[in-house]
């Protein structure tokens, strides 16, 4: 049965990337628990901040540099392969369809609107069509580039290690 303080140190350490958790997390949780003094509901609150401090700085340590980031993010062009663990952590993310498509599809609007624009302006009156296919295209390229990242990366038999 899992007590009370032990699941707020479940929850603290989601600072820490899946890789970390998956085979630090229980050495870590165990210190945790070690240092817990009896009848104690919560960790402290210097406890707390330094475990989501160490969480938080082991994710900014592995991530690729800003200059391979950006173009990962919005254009799918893979990072080299120092950071496939941060990319399998990334792409196996619950919120990866969530913010990959949205930050393509906000690159994509303004072209297609501005399509759309010069298309009116000729004569061409379309209904609404931008946003849909917009939202498509995101979509349609963020699975794309899931699969070659997949592919490239070989992540369905990585080892987290």
């Amino acid at each position: 049965m899992i007590n009370a303080y032990e699941r707020r140190c479940r929850l603290l350490m989601r600072a820490y990337p899946p890789r970390f958790r998956e085979h630090r997390g229980q050495e870590l949780l165990g210190i945790l628990l070690d240092l817990a003094a009896p009848g104690q509901t919560r960790p402290t609150l210097r406890d707390s901040f330094d475990i989501v401090r160490g969480g938080l700085l082991t994710r900014f340590r592995d991530r690729p540099p800003v200059g391979q980031w950006i173009p990962y993010r919005l254009f799918g062009r893979l990072v080299p392969d120092r950071y496939r663990m941060w990319v399998r952590d990334d792409l196996y993310s619950k919120l990866y369809f969530f913010h990959t498509p949205f930050l393509r599809f906000m690159l994509i609007v303004p072209l297609l609107t501005g399509v759309d624009a010069f298309l009116r302006a000729h004569g061409v009156d379309l209904p609404s069509w931008p946003i849909p296919v917009a939202f498509g295209l995101a979509a349609q390229n963020a699975n794309a580039t899931r699969r070659r990242a997949c592919d490239r990366y070989g992540l369905e038999r990585i080892d987290a290690s």
